[in-house]
């Protein structure tokens, strides 16, 4: 229900609008004469219609509507009286940032007109709601950012002066052309001042390239696995070339050796012919032994070099490994010995 004193600023609202508007009174006589002449009569009598829209609803218990009436009134034509209405208003709907912040701009705009028990009235109620309620000293690291708080605007940075807010969990926005949005959640106490500070990253600048690491081949990986030990190659090489040269001597032994068979079959035979073609026979039989006896090592060697080291461990296991394998011909009674270490 309307308490007597709002109830009594309605009629007062309604008395002073007869003739023109509530607002048209030498109260104004304070206010700038520009100010006045903006406001024209068309504008004060809607004014006067929706404060006392507002005054009636608000009797009604219809807190919302009568909080819109009065705001439009007020955007019509300023009159600091019906700054007290809205600071009521807001206070019935719980909204106590809103009742504060009307309830001081009621003082000071007032002045001196206001005192007596009203005066002492309004800063009694603002004792009460600056306990209800917390401010937020918004700032961002770029000037020009609008901010938000529950999508709400208040301002533009840099703010002249905190945001006070109500209690409870608060959702604040900052925007600005050219810059990624910064959002914040503050839980805020009552008689809270908190410094909110934003960061708002530039969206038209470029940001620096890394360079791509190139990757270095590590020991074992598919790079190294595709080369074929060179040792093996060498190896290999020697042996084919051991294996043709035991092939040629090992002709000429078989040649030598016919030569012998017909010297002896030569009857009478020749003593000295028969010596040298014995004594050829041995050496190119013994030259060919030893060759297929390079041969047969070397083999083996570029076996065991394959299988060691296939070219999937490092140069230096390699070297470690070829270190390790050891492949010798010995002569023995009845011909040549092969002997290998691994």
């Amino acid at each position: 229900m309307l308490s007597s004193r709002v109830f009594h600023h309605g009629l007062l609202g309604l008395a002073l609008s007869l003739g023109s508007s509530m607002l048209a009174v030498p109260a104004q006589a304070d206010k700038p004469a520009k100010e006045e002449a903006e406001v024209s009569d068309e504008a004060r009598e809607e004014a006067s219609e929706r404060f006392r829209r507002g005054v009636k609803l608000y009797k009604d218990n219809d807190y919302v509507a009568a909080l819109v009436e009065f705001k439009r009134a007020y955007e019509l034509a300023p009159n600091y009286r019906v700054l007290y209405n809205l600071g009521q208003t807001s206070r019935e709907l719980k909204d106590y940032a809103s009742a504060l912040t009307a309830y001081r701009q009621y003082l000071a705009e007032g002045g001196d007109e206001v005192k007596g028990a009203r005066k002492k009235e309004v800063e009694g109620a603002i004792e009460d709601l600056v306990a209800r309620v917390g401010t937020l000293s918004i700032t961002t690291d770029v000037e020009g950012a609008e901010i938000q708080i529950d999508d709400v605007v208040v301002g533009v940075t840099p703010l002249d002066e905190p945001v006070v807010v109500n209690v409870g969990q608060r959702r604040i926005v900052a925007t600005l052309s050219g810059h990624a949005p910064a959002r914040r959640v503050v839980e805020v106490a009552g008689k809270d001042a908190l410094d909110i500070e934003l960061e708002l990253p530039d969206l038209t600048r470029p940001e620096p390239t890394k360079p791509t690491p190139t990757s270095q081949p590590k020991p074992g990986s598919g790079e190294e696995e595709s080369h074929v030990p060179v040792a093996g190659i060498v190896a290999i090489s020697i042996t084919g070339a051991c294996g043709i040269a035991a092939g040629i001597v090992g002709g000429l032994a078989l040649g030598a050796r016919g030569d012998l068979d017909a010297a002896l079959e030569t009857f009478p035979g020749n003593a000295t012919s028969i010596e040298d073609a014995q004594s050829r026979v041995s050496t190119l039989a013994l030259v060919t032994d030893v060759m297929l006896g390079v041969t047969a090592a070397g083999a083996i060697t570029s076996l065991v070099l394959f299988i060691v080291n296939p070219g999937s461990g490092s140069s230096d296991e390699t070297s470690e490994e070829d270190a390790g394998v050891e492949v010798s011909v010995l002569p023995s009674p009845t011909g040549l010995w092969l002997q290998g270490t691994f």
